[in-house]
């Protein structure tokens, strides 16, 4: 960003589409400075010419101009987004500067999504920042803070402004979330009293969702900006998506429950991606002690990939397989995991995504095993439409990060609808497993279960490479 001088006669105004008031105000703005800019003109012109100031008439006074919208088809427009050179917002000015003018779609990258990926992540947070102001200042904390990380700034002084900014929005973010929860506490959901559940009337629903919203928001600026405070956000999460369920491992079909609780796509879509891509072995979702009944699942899974291959092999040693490994697909989950260049703050997991898409992947050819329905049948659709997307990028970028095939998953693409949210819920809990767990004994198979194995295995299945030892 250019170093600019400010004066003190200029003033930058930002306003939201929605504000009548303030596209008002913005329109007066420019009337007045399109007069100044006619006055400056006028005296270069007279300057220019040897008259005397005093012979001219008397141009009108940006004083005298009234506020209101008279002169605004008169009125000079920026060409751009670039700054006005007589202006150097600081602190607030420029947080509100960057928001106004899409700027901060240069930091679309930093979770190690493709930028080109629409809707991306920062399209669908910004999309839900407008639903309530404590979203909008969590946004708004979140951009201050990726100046100062990414040294948007040219002086010390615009570098403590900021700081100052990004610290007073969070606040303020975290002192309205307070409220808006503790409203929502006390009129929204009908607690059973002895049980320590939470039931969600419908008509609070709404409620409800804006408020993990919130919870969530809050989460992912600590996560990446303040590190000691996630785990308190953490729970708060389980606790509002857990609260209104008892105990999973009595009914496996109340995870289908637990995922249809978020109406939102694209709160959904956040919500998984990011649970999917977090370097901690913490969730959103899971706890310890689901990890009894998470456990025998992801093994029975294990065993059923393995199983499956090992019948196909036997069957028709040269079938083709699920995922060629001729494809944009199989490089992006294939490769060896490592930093994304994009991802400056090193707070996603590559390796985390790609076990997970792995998974997902693998999932649905099991649900489809045997399927005779005319081709392309739907396990070969969902790779299909993975491919064109990541092919539609390029594929040095589709391949330069796994994340980008993480974020097309979560939002469901090329997933059959039957079962697409349980299925990523599910299979979020088993990487929630292998990275509390680490390390276990499968006893139907007797091969020692961890990241590394089982995704061999799956990728193995995927491949039709015939494992040896």
């Amino acid at each position: 960003m250019p170093s600019t001088q400010s004066s003190p006669s200029q003033d930058l105004i930002f306003i939201s589409q929605e504000s009548l008031q303030g596209r008002r105000q913005a329109r007066s703005h420019l009337a007045r400075a399109g007069i100044r800019a006619r006055i400056r003109r006028q005296n270069h012109q007279i300057e220019d010419s040897g008259s005397h100031p005093t012979t001219q008439k008397r141009s009108v006074s940006p004083q005298d101009l009234p506020d209101g919208p008279t002169s605004a088809s008169k009125s000079p427009k920026p060409s751009g987004p670039e700054l006005p050179a007589q202006i150097s917002p600081s602190g607030y000015s420029l947080v509100e500067y960057l928001i106004s003018t899409h700027v901060y779609r240069e930091f679309a990258s930093t979770w190690g999504v493709s930028p080109a990926i629409c809707p991306g992540p920062t399209h669908l947070t910004h999309g839900l920042s407008r639903a309530s102001p404590v979203l909008d200042a969590i946004f708004r904390a979140s951009i201050a803070f990726h100046c100062i990380d990414l040294k948007i700034w040219s002086t010390q002084d615009q570098r403590r402004n900021l700081q100052v900014a990004a610290l007073t929005y969070r606040g303020e973010a975290i002192a309205s979330a307070r409220r808006e929860l503790l409203d929502w506490i006390e009129c929204g959901p009908t607690a059973h009293k002895d049980t320590g559940h939470v039931s969600i009337r419908e008509d609070s629903a709404a409620d409800w969702e804006a408020s993990f919203s919130i919870v969530l928001r809050l989460l992912q600026l600590d996560y990446r900006f303040a590190r000691s405070s996630v785990n308190s956000h953490f729970a708060a999460c389980r606790r509002l998506l857990r609260g209104s369920l008892g105990d999973l491992r009595a009914d496996r079909r109340s995870i289908g429950t637990l995922a249809s609780i978020i109406r939102n796509p694209s709160l959904h879509h956040i919500m998984i991606a990011f649970e999917f891509a977090q370097s901690t072995a913490e969730s959103l979702v899971w706890s310890d002690r689901d990890l009894d009944f998470l456990q025998p699942c992801l093994q029975g899974f294990v065993h059923r990939v393995s199983r499956l291959r090992a019948t196909k092999d036997q069957s028709d040693p040269q079938s083709s397989p699920p995922l060629p490994p001729s494809t944009i697909l199989w490089r992006c989950l294939a490769k060896e995991p490592g930093t994304v260049a994009s991802n400056i703050y090193g707070d996603v997991s590559e390796a985390s995504v790609q076990l997970g898409s792995i998974m997902v992947l693998c999932s649905v050819f099991l649900d489809y095993e045997g399927s005779c329905d005319n081709p392309p049948s739907i396990p070969q659709q969902c790779v299909d439409e993975l491919e064109n997307a990541l092919f539609s990028l390029g594929e040095s970028e589709a391949v330069s990060s796994a994340l980008n095939v993480s974020w097309l998953l979560g939002g469901g693409l090329g997933l059959p609808i039957h079962r697409r949210r349980e299925r990523l819920w599910l299979i979020s809990g088993f990487v929630y497993t292998l990275k509390r767990r680490g390390c276990f004994n499968d006893a139907t198979s007797e091969v020692d279960l961890n990241a590394g194995s089982v995704k061999d295995i799956c990728l193995d299945f995927l491949s039709n490479r015939m494992r040896t030892g």
